[in-house]
């Protein structure tokens, strides 16, 4: 039943858009894109950009305490960070130099594998989601109030889940489409994007932010051609940045190259039917990206944790580092241009 109001929804979705683009003139309306149509007065989603360059400047180096850095997110005016093993404990980290100021642990947060922490006004959510075999048939997210963290009393609360259409559990070390790293948390529900070693696209779930035992129902699929393992969501603008990173297992040497994706101006929580671009980190640039944060919707800090490998003799050897992308070429003009 639950699948079939989805349905419904997005055809409604459909047919509400058709209804508009009679009366109004559908389009790309953004002036970046290379098919922007002036007379567009609906954006339909279909904005096709150049291949872009970002450069990202290097903040610092991470301590040794948060080599597994798997999540960055912004809250009480700083950047706050989390690994995805060990000791379940929130650092405090200097944007101008990654330096750790402050570590918060809290030990009633179990710590499998958490690849994200997102948040409302109330909660911080910790996503015990990482799924790189295909195999869990134990995700959770866990559900944490900020005052509670702030006054050290930490009571947790389970949101447990699993995927519609997830059937095969057989592990399968990264080759699996049912891994996930990133989500955001709306005013009632919570969306998962894949990390989808097979496809290289990602998928976003729904589920409700209650606590409970809930189905993630299928909405979206979006092809950008990588591993996506991070989200920032500024709701306000309708503008989701996520991060990730191309990996080739066969090529170290073409593997590990960092991208985001921005998503804005989209329709009713449905995130791929806006503007989506990728914008492309240096050809130079090697890095595990992880975790992507924001203050203002234009200075963006990603962090990266350290990953070393050696192929045919040879080791590769990746730092953890904090990275700040300038982001006001691409998305001052849609902010400044007041889109809710």
């Amino acid at each position: 039943m639950k699948k079939y109001c989805q349905y419904i929804l997005a055809l409604a979705l459909v047919v509400a858009t058709v209804q508009v683009c009679a009366a109004q003139v559908c389009g790309c309306t953004d002036p970046m894109a290379r098919n922007y149509n002036g007379k567009a007065t609906v954006n339909d989603g279909t904005c096709k950009y150049a291949h872009s360059v970002i450069k990202a400047e290097v903040s610092g180096m991470l301590d040794s305490l948060i080599q597994g850095t798997s999540s960055l997110f912004y809250w009480n005016n700083n950047y706050w960070t989390y690994n995805d093993h060990n000791a379940p404990c929130l650092y405090r980290i200097d944007s101008t130099n990654a330096a750790t100021a402050e570590n918060v642990c809290m030990n009633k947060i179990r710590n499998c594998d958490t690849e994200e922490i997102s948040q409302d006004d109330q909660y911080l959510y910790f996503g015990d989601i990482g799924n790189n075999s295909g195999k869990r048939k134990d995700l959770q997210i866990l559900r944490v109030r900020k005052d509670a963290i702030q006054n050290k009393v930490y009571k947790v609360d389970t949101i447990r889940f699993s995927y519609e259409d997830q059937t095969d559990f057989t592990a399968r070390l990264n080759a699996t489409d049912f891994d996930c790293e990133a989500f955001v948390v709306t005013k009632d529900s919570i969306y998962l994007f894949t990390k989808q070693w097979v496809s290289r696209k990602t998928t976003i779930y729904s589920l409700p932010k209650t606590p409970g035992t809930h189905i993630a129902h299928r909405r979206e699929t979006y092809d950008v051609k990588g591993l996506i393992t991070g989200a920032a969501y500024i709701p306000e603008h309708q503008l989701v940045v996520l991060c990730g990173y191309d990996y080739d297992k066969r090529n170290i040497l073409s593997a590990l190259h960092p991208f985001i994706v921005l998503l804005y101006d989209y329709k009713d929580g449905f995130f791929f039917s806006g503007n989506k671009r990728r914008l492309d980190f240096g050809s130079g640039v090697k890095a595990q990206i992880e975790g992507i944060a924001t203050s203002n919707g234009l200075d963006f800090y990603l962090t990266c944790e350290h990953f070393t490998t050696t192929k045919m003799g040879i080791t590769f050897d990746f730092p953890a580092q904090l990275y700040r992308l300038d982001l006001r070429k691409y998305l001052l003009p849609y902010i400044k241009a007041g889109c809710k």
